[in-house]
């Protein structure tokens, strides 16, 4: 694959994140744009994106196996136009929901398209750069976003939905430098090895979920936290959150670096990583020490979020890439949109989690896995 089809397939990193990121500045602002709509409805504009993602990736597996991946994203990404700058052009909150509706459904197409033809078309080294590179993409972009995100809310909320414009672009890329792939191998019935997935796959799709979960506690948890102890403002919680996805991007930018010196122990050093980060928010006292222990946070995503497509595509059969990666992204959104309702009905346990003991026993815990993994590592 050339250079510019590569550019062309990591643009489209950006689509899954932007998708929900972009809404979110706007749920005051469509409080009071709408005032007789229930302000619980009114949260759901972020939301419903994420639920109209999930069934859209069940049909994802079929949709490869039917027709060309171009073709998919090409009308993915049309959606996600629509989707995105329909709600600027919109007076009506019922209408404004449907458009997001429609947001959720384009990334539903896009996302497991875009991860199963790096799956495919790259491997070893190769294969672990691209998910790197889209780690990387997605943390300097979210980074650049989230500082200016507020300064866009200011022109009033239809300017926000119409940054979504930015897809056009990418739209562009994708037509005249993407291939034309054709559609994934079908999967005959009659050998049902070429299309189950292996145990291993859901053990390595649970685990990378629960590191995702953990990884979005910041955002979910970090206002109330720096509140309780009186460090930083409203406005810190913003640049921690860009501090966490710059450290996220230089490790993905490093992957290929670190996997060939630590190998198959990379990810539980990782998960050390994550303890050490945790530690740190626990004990800080300043907003700069939770600098430092967000950017090792988004450091360890930075490895562990690639890791887990690298390993899927290291033991799914070809065949059953598309439903792999497909059901790989359903488990990321289902811990990733029900992080706040497991948050809220087990506020006790994260804050066992945030205890600086208890985060030291996960830290031994994570070394005696690096121990475990090691001696075992054949058998992965």
């Amino acid at each position: 694959m050339g250079l510019k089809s590569r550019i062309s397939l990591l643009f489209l990193a950006v689509t899954a994140t932007f998708g929900t990121m972009i809404a979110a500045p706007v749920v005051k602002l469509l409080a009071v744009a709408f005032p007789e709509t229930d302000r619980s409805l009114i949260q759901w504009i972020v939301t419903i994106s994420s639920l109209f993602i999930l069934p859209t990736l069940f049909m994802a597996s079929y949709l490869a196996r039917n027709f060309p991946r171009k073709n998919i994203l090409i009308v993915g990404l049309l959606l996600y136009i629509v989707g995105g700058i329909g709600p600027a052009l919109s007076s009506s909150f019922t209408v404004i929901l449907l458009f997001r509706a429609i947001m959720g459904i384009s990334i539903g197409l896009i996302s497991p398209a875009f991860n199963s033809l790096i799956a495919e078309n790259f491997q070893g080294r190769e294969r672990a750069k691209m998910n790197g590179y889209v780690i990387s993409i997605t943390g300097i972009g979210g980074a650049v976003f989230l500082p200016i995100g507020g300064n866009i809310a200011s022109f009033g909320w239809r300017a926000v939905f119409l940054t979504y414009l930015y897809a056009v672009i990418q739209l562009i890329l994708v037509v005249l430098f993407l291939p034309k792939f054709s559609p994934a191998p079908n999967i005959e019935s009659r050998n049902k090895a070429s299309w189950q997935l292996p145990r291993m796959f859901y053990a390595v799709a649970i685990a990378g979920s629960l590191t995702t979960m953990l990884y979005f506690l910041i955002p979910t948890t970090m206002p109330l936290y720096l509140a309780d102890n009186g460090i930083g403002s409203v406005s810190s919680v913003g640049y921690l959150t860009a501090l966490s996805l710059i450290g996220s991007f230089i490790a993905g930018l490093s992957l290929t670096t670190f996997a060939p010196v630590f190998g198959r122990m990379l990810a539980p050093l990782a998960l050390m990583v994550m303890a050490v980060g945790f530690l740190t928010v626990s004990m800080a006292h300043s907003v700069w020490t939770v600098g430092i222990g967000v950017i090792l946070l988004g450091f360890a995503q930075g490895f562990l979020f690639p890791l887990t497509f690298n390993k899927t595509a290291e033991i799914v059969p070809v065949a059953s890439l598309p439903m792999g990666i497909s059901l790989l992204a359903g488990f990321h959104l289902y811990f990733s949109i029900y992080k706040s309702v497991i948050y809220e009905r087990h506020s006790s346990a994260v804050s066992f989690l945030l205890d600086q003991r208890n985060l030291l026993a996960v830290g031994r815990s994570a070394a005696g896995n690096c121990d475990w993994h090691y001696a075992n590592y054949k058998k992965w």
